[in-house]
């Protein structure tokens, strides 16, 4: 069972979509659109990779017997969804250049809501859970940078992702497993804040420099009690790689696989993506140690060296 080359053909088939759709906007934002749409794409070297949003409405069909048609439709819906609200964050990082983005951002959304609107009529419960996820994405985006939700509320680290969840409710409405909604609410809750969990392993050192929030920093700072703000580049390494602090960060992580392991959403590809994510921050915890035994014996002060330069 392979999450990712399972899927290879029909993730083919789900781009080229995409594209042909972007290729029939206004000739001043389908270039752009279509430049932007090449960042994500899933197979053209040095994108962005996120994986979950394009595969989980395929990690989700055999399942609960969607069509390969109904599932290349939403896993089509999502890029367009994913696109849209990276152009909000977008936004919401940079200067008023990002802006020239808020034409095509419009377009995008309104191609996502057209994957959607024809499963579910106005008075479904689809469109009332649609709001609550909306409402959850703002209020944790809009609170993120005061609210230290890694330390205070993890769960609002995964509200930062919300509008995925559209996809497993529309799915499990569709196909009569309305009651599974909580479930799987609470199974995609963990695995995105594991998805974030790695992510800000990966950029702790940029959100260092520009002040951004971070799981890894708000763990570090709390554990060494040194605030957030405050923290150097040096001592963050020495939390990293002196004291431990990359395996009790993977331990977490370890824990929140635990969760999974008894849940009733029949999603094995989902699971498998998730101890995936696991194993790499496990793996990368482990080598840090292993190479601190390795060089204890008189070669301490190399290994300082070799990690603990600025």
């Amino acid at each position: 069972m392979d999450w990712l080359h399972d899927y290879d053909k029909e993730l083919r088939m789900v781009f080229q979509d995409c594209s042909s759709v972007i290729s029939g906007f206004p000739d001043s934002l389908r270039i752009q659109g279509l430049s932007y749409l090449e960042q994500f794409n899933v197979f053209s070297t040095g994108s962005h990779k996120n994986y979950i949003s394009y595969l989980l409405p395929f990690w989700l069909r055999d399942g609960y017997g969607l069509t390969e048609a109904e599932a290349r439709g939403l896993s089509a819906g999502n890029i367009f969804c994913m696109l849209y609200f990276f152009i909000q964050d977008d936004l919401m990082d940079s200067d008023n250049s990002a802006s020239r983005m808020l034409p095509l951002a419009n377009l995008l959304y309104v191609e996502f809501l057209n994957r959607y609107r024809p499963l579910f009529p106005p008075e479904s419960l689809f469109w009332l859970c649609f709001n609550r996820y909306i409402l959850e994405w703002a209020e944790s985006v809009a609170g993120e940078a005061h609210g230290d939700y890694f330390w205070n509320d993890r769960l609002k680290i995964s509200h930062k992702a919300s509008p995925l969840k559209l996809t497993s409710t529309a799915i499990l409405l569709h196909t009569g497993n309305a009651s599974l909604i909580p479930e799987a609410e609470d199974v995609l809750h963990t695995v995105l804040l594991t998805l974030q969990m790695l992510d800000d392993f990966e950029d702790w050192e940029q959100d260092l420099a520009e002040g951004s929030y971070n799981c890894l920093l708000s763990q570090a700072g709390h554990l060494t009690g040194i605030d957030q703000a405050a923290l150097t580049k040096a001592q963050v390494k020495d939390y990293i790689f002196t004291k431990g602090g990359l395996a009790a960060y993977a331990g977490a992580a370890s824990d929140h696989h635990r969760k999974l392991e008894d849940c009733r959403l029949n999603a094995p590809h989902l699971v498998a993506f998730h101890q995936f994510m696991v194993k790499n921050l496990q793996h990368m915890a482990a080598a840090v140690e292993a190479e601190k035994q390795l060089l204890q014996g008189g070669g301490l002060s190399y290994w300082l060296s070799k990690h603990m330069n600025l």
